[in-house]
C-alpha cells in the first residue's frame, strides 16, 4: 500500500517546500468533503460551475473528490499528509454524474474558469474515451488557451487496458499520467500508446490511502489516483521556482518532469517498454532539474526513442517564413519545389535552419525533425542530401527521440517533434539497391527469384506494416526493413527453394543483454505449391534500447512442422 510520504524523492522535495501560498492548484472533480479534519487549515475555495443546472447534486463523486483533494491539500498535522498542503486550491465541482463527466463543454468551461482564476496547475480527473483520437473543438481550444496562459493541465490516461484513448489526456498540451504498482510494475489496465508517449509519464497508483467523506480514510488505485501525485509534485516544483525568486513557469516544470522520467525495465513493462510512456516519475531528478535550470545533461533531455520510415519533406510553419525563404532563392525557383530548395541548401547549407524538416507517411506529415546538439549542422547537411535524392529513394530512416514538443505546420497541422543529435543512422534506402546487395552472390535465375522475394518483404513492411516507429515492436520491425541485407542471404536461399513470404511476427526476445530491450523479428515462409511442405522461419534479434537499433547475433533459420520447431 502506497503512502504519499513514501514515494521516492517526496520527503527530499518537502525539505525545499511543502507548497507556497501564491501557487494555486485548480481541481476539476466531485465536491470534496471540506469538513474532513485533513483540510483543517488548508486554503481551499470552491468555484461553483454556474453553467450546470442547480438541480444536479454532488453526492455521486464526493468520495473521489475528497480522496483527490486530500492527496493534494491534506495538512501535515492531520490524518492525511497531502503533497502540497501550503498551496492554495480552487475546486470546480463540475463532475456530478456520468453525463457531466463525459460532457466536453462542461470540461472546457471548467478549464477556462480555472485559467481565469489564475491557477498554475490544473488537476483534471475525468477521462473521456475516444476511438477517433480527436476531441471536441471547444475543449481543444480551452486546453490551448491554458497552455498559452502558461497553465499546466495534468490528466489521466485512463484504465481501459489500452482499448481506448482518452480526452484530454491524448492532447499534446496536457501532461498525461499512467499508473504502476508499488514495485514499479505497470498496471495492465493503464492505457498507453503513441498518442500518450511523447507527453506522458507514469506514477504510483497502487492502493493509495487518503481521505474519505465523513472523516475517515479509504484506499483507491488507478490512473486517476496516480494523476494527483503528479499534479502535487508539479505544484511543489512550481513552488521551488517561486522560493528561488523566479517567475513561476509550470510549462518548464512539465518539461522537467518529462525529461527526467526514468525508463521502465522490460520486467516492469511486461516486455513492452512503451507501456511506461516517456518513463516513470522521478521526483528527485525533476527537483534537481528545476533547482538548476541551466544545467541540462544528455540523460535529462533524452526522450523516448523513435525509429521511423517515411519520406523526407519540409515545411515553413508560416507564410512569412515561406516568403523569407523565397527571397533567399533570389528568383532561382519556388520554395515549394524540393529541387529548388535542395539546390539552395547545397550552395548555402546554413539556410537549412529556415526549414521545418518533416517525415511523411503516404504524403501526410507525421513528425517535425529538429537537429540538436553539437552535430546539428552535420544533421542538417545529411537531410539536405537526402532531400536532393528524394526522387531516387524509397524511404528515409529516422532515428531520434520524441522531444515532448510539437510543431505547427503551414497547413495548421500540429505534429510531434523528433530530435536528432547525430547523423549516424540517418539514411535512405530503396528496394532495388537493398535486394541487389543481398543477392549479389547468387547466379541467375536464382538471383532474380531471390530479389523478388526480398522486394515482397520490403513492400510488406513499408505498406502493410507502416507505423510511427514509437513502440519497441515497430522500431524492431522498421529496422528489419533497413537491415534486410543481414537477413537477405537466408531469405534468398528460401526463395531459391520455392518459398514465399507468408507472415511477419515481432515479439519480445527471451534472450538479450541485461538491461536492454531486445525483440525477435520472424519471417515465416511457405511453399505455395505444396502445403505439406514444412514452413521455414528466419529470425533475427534487434536491440531497440537506443534510437538507432542494433542487430544481436546472427540470423537463424529452421523448419516449422505441425506447430513444432526444429533447428
Amino acid at each position: 500500500m502506497t503512502a504519499i510520504e513514501s514515494i521516492p524523492g517526496v520527503r527530499e522535495l518537502w525539505r525545499h517546500t511543502v507548497g507556497e501560498p501564491d501557487v494555486t492548484i485548480g481541481v476539476v472533480e466531485g465536491l470534496p468533503d471540506l469538513a474532513h479534519p485533513c483540510f483543517a487549515g488548508a486554503e481551499l475555495t470552491v468555484l461553483e460551475p454556474s453553467w450546470l443546472p442547480a438541480s444536479l447534486t454532488h453526492e455521486v463523486l464526493t468520495e473521489h473528490g475528497t480522496f483527490v483533494a486530500s492527496v493534494l491539500f491534506g495538512q501535515h498535522h492531520g490524518p492525511v499528509r497531502g503533497l502540497a498542503p501550503r498551496c492554495r486550491g480552487i475546486v470546480v465541482p463540475a463532475l456530478r454524474d456520468q453525463d457531466t463527466v463525459l460532457d466536453p463543454l462542461n470540461a472546457a468551461r471548467a478549464i477556462e474558469a480555472l485559467v481565469d482564476a489564475g491557477v498554475h496547475v490544473i488537476h483534471f480527473t475525468a477521462a473521456h474515451p475516444t476511438r477517433s483520437d480527436d476531441a471536441d473543438d471547444l475543449l481543444k481550444r480551452a486546453v490551448r488557451h491554458a497552455e498559452r496562459a502558461g497553465v499546466l493541465i495534468v490528466a489521466p490516461t485512463g484504465n481501459d487496458y489500452g482499448e481506448h484513448r482518452v480526452i484530454p489526456g491524448i492532447l499534446p498540451e496536457v501532461l498525461a499520467v499512467g499508473a504502476h504498482r508499488d514495485d514499479g510494475t505497470m498496471f495492465r489496465f493503464s492505457n498507453w500508446g503513441p498518442r500518450f508517449r511523447d507527453h506522458g509519464i507514469v506514477a504510483p497508483g497502487d492502493e493509495l490511502r487518503a481521505a474519505a467523506p465523513g472523516g475517515g480514510t479509504t484506499v483507491h488505485k488507478g490512473t486517476s489516483i496516480a494523476t494527483p501525485i503528479v499534479s502535487g509534485v508539479a505544484a511543489l516544483l512550481v513552488s521551488v521556482q517561486r522560493r528561488q525568486g523566479r517567475r513561476p513557469d509550470p510549462l518548464a516544470v512539465r518539461a522537467a518532469l518529462l525529461a527526467s522520467a526514468r525508463p521502465c525495465t522490460p520486467a516492469e513493462s511486461h516486455g513492452e517498454p512503451d507501456r511506461c510512456l516517456a518513463g516513470r516519475l522521478d521526483v528527485a531528478a525533476a527537483t534537481r532539474a528545476v533547482l538548476s535550470p541551466g544545467v541540462v545533461t544528455a540523460a535529462a533531455v533524452s526522450g523516448p526513442p523513435v525509429y521511423a520510415l517515411g519520406s523526407l519533406g519540409y515545411d515553413f510553419g508560416t507564410e512569412a517564413r515561406r516568403d523569407a525563404f523565397r527571397t533567399l532563392l533570389a528568383g532561382h525557383g519556388d520554395p515549394l519545389d524540393p529541387r529548388a530548395v535542395a539546390n539552395q541548401l547545397a550552395a548555402r547549407p546554413p539556410d537549412a535552419a529556415a526549414l521545418i524538416w518533416t517525415l511523411e507517411l503516404d504524403g501526410c506529415p507525421v513528425y517535425a525533425i529538429e537537429p540538436v546538439g553539437a552535430f546539428a549542422a552535420e544533421v542538417h547537411r545529411v537531410l539536405a542530401r537526402l532531400l536532393a535524392a528524394r526522387d531516387e529513394v524509397d524511404r528515409v530512416c529516422l532515428p531520434g527521440r520524441i522531444s515532448g514538443r510539437t510543431a505547427r505546420l503551414l497547413s495548421g497541422t500540429v505534429v510531434p517533434t523528433v530530435e536528432i543529435e547525430r547523423p549516424r543512422g540517418l539514411s535512405s534506402w530503396d528496394a532495388g539497391r537493398l535486394t541487389a546487395r543481398a543477392t549479389a552472390a547468387l547466379p541467375d535465375p536464382d538471383a532474380q527469384r531471390a530479389r523478388q522475394a526480398l522486394r515482397e518483404l520490403l513492400a510488406r513492411i513499408v505498406h502493410d506494416c507502416r507505423n510511427l516507429g514509437t513502440t519497441a515492436r515497430d522500431r524492431a520491425l522498421n529496422f528489419a526493413a533497413t537491415n534486410a541485407v543481414q537477413a537477405g542471404s537466408a531469405l534468398a536461399a528460401a526463395a531459391v527453394d520455392g518459398y514465399v513470404l507468408d507472415g511477419i511476427a515481432v515479439a519480445p526476445s527471451p534472450f538479450g543483454r541485461a538491461g536492454r530491450d531486445c525483440w525477435d523479428v520472424r519471417f515465416r515462409l511457405v511453399d505455395p505449391d505444396n502445403n505439406q511442405r514444412a514452413r521455414r522461419v528466419c529470425r533475427f534479434t534487434v536491440d531497440v534500447s537506443d534510437p538507432l537499433p542494433l542487430p544481436v547475433g546472427e540470423v537463424r533459420t529452421w523448419l516449422e512442422t505441425r506447430g513444432k520447431e526444429s533447428p
